[in-house]
């Protein structure tokens, strides 16, 4: 603004030398000249001082406009995309497509055994109540086979053995199982014969089937439907009274059996058991290797264990404590992480 008012006043000036010297030539006029042109001039400052203040003004709004419409533009134009987003989506897409083409196959075509099934069969048992006329009694047991890398574990109950298996091709190709599981109903291998031809159908839908077949007898082909395991539950009678000193876990190792006892302070009671040992009806050496879980309660010097096994069930155990030894039975069980369990093992 300054600068437009010097410029204007430089304008003057010029104006009046000019119209003074005009003035000079025209005889008899220099002076009204002179004024007039003066006023003129005056008039003329005023009038464009004026229109430099009013331009002055609309710049400045103009300028405001300018920059409240860019501020929106930038508010409103679309971010860049960056150049990394296509290779991001593409290898989510593809991603994507092999997960859903696993889950389709798991859902619709898996021939694996890995998983949990289900199987049930009728077999012969002593009555705990019977006479000497009905000694025996056929039983429905449920089994739930737990096939995992290698590693089998059959539940009855509360009750799990536990052993190894191996899937392989025969020689005309097709999948065949062995199996070393003790049989805690029957004391034999689970598979008897050996080599189980292996026949998986249907899907998660319709169930699925596993079927395990053998030349050696026709009649000890295994069905087992896939399904999942709930434990039954032990109702307690009475209310839970913990004894301290039979509290932890206590461990017992000689001469290939390995025993334990834990009993935690809520009532809940683990025996495990793994012994090698000859099977009396074969001949041969078997491992059993099971585990009981359940309840347990103090009686004076006995210790009752409820557990589930094709129906409830429970057995007596005596125990005496000497600090970090338990013995039960006669045995002396040592208590976990002292220095005695540590020998023992």
């Amino acid at each position: 603004m300054d600068e437009n008012k010097e410029f204007n006043n430089e304008t003057v000036s010029d104006e009046d030398v000019n119209n003074t010297e005009a003035a000079a030539d025209v005889s008899g006029t220099a002076e009204e000249n002179t004024e007039e042109a003066a006023a003129d001039t005056a008039e003329t400052v005023e009038d464009n001082t004026d229109e430099v203040l009013a331009d002055d003004t609309a710049a400045g709004e103009f300028a405001e406009e300018l920059a409240e419409v860019g501020e929106d533009a930038a508010a409103t134009a679309p971010a860049k995309k960056s150049i990394i987003m296509k290779p991001i989506l593409i290898a989510a897409c593809i991603v994507f497509v092999v997960a859903l083409a696993a889950l389709v196959i798991r859902l619709f075509f898996n021939t694996g055994v890995d998983g949990t099934w289900h199987y049930e069969r009728e077999v012969p048992m002593m009555a705990s109540d019977a006479t000497d006329d009905q000694a025996v009694e056929n039983v429905v047991v449920d089994y739930y086979f737990t096939f995992n890398n290698g590693e089998v574990e059959a539940t009855i109950g509360t009750v799990t053995s536990k052993g190894t298996y191996e899937v392989t091709k025969n020689s005309d190709g097709k999948s065949v199982m062995t199996m070393d599981l003790t049989d805690l109903i029957t004391s034999y291998n689970f598979l008897p014969y050996g080599e189980y031809e292996i026949n998986v159908s249907g899907n998660v839908f319709t169930g699925r089937k596993l079927t395990l077949s053998t030349s050696a007898s026709e009649t000890a082909t295994i069905e087992m439907t896939s399904g999942s395991y709930t434990a039954p539950t032990l109702e307690r009678e009475g209310e839970f009274t913990p004894v301290e000193e039979i509290e932890g876990k206590w461990l017992f190792n000689q001469e290939g059996y390995d025993l334990s006892y834990e009993f935690t302070k809520d009532g809940k009671a683990v025996y495990h058991e793994k012994v090698s040992q000859m099977n009396m009806y074969t001949g041969s050496y078997m491992t059993v290797d099971y585990t009981i879980e359940g309840i347990y309660e103090v009686n004076d010097s006995a210790i009752s264990l409820h557990f589930y096994y094709t129906k409830e069930s429970s057995m007596d155990i005596t125990y005496q404590s000497d600090g970090d030894t338990l013995y039960i039975n006669g045995f002396p069980f040592t208590k976990e992480g002292t220095s005695t369990a540590d020998q023992a093992e």
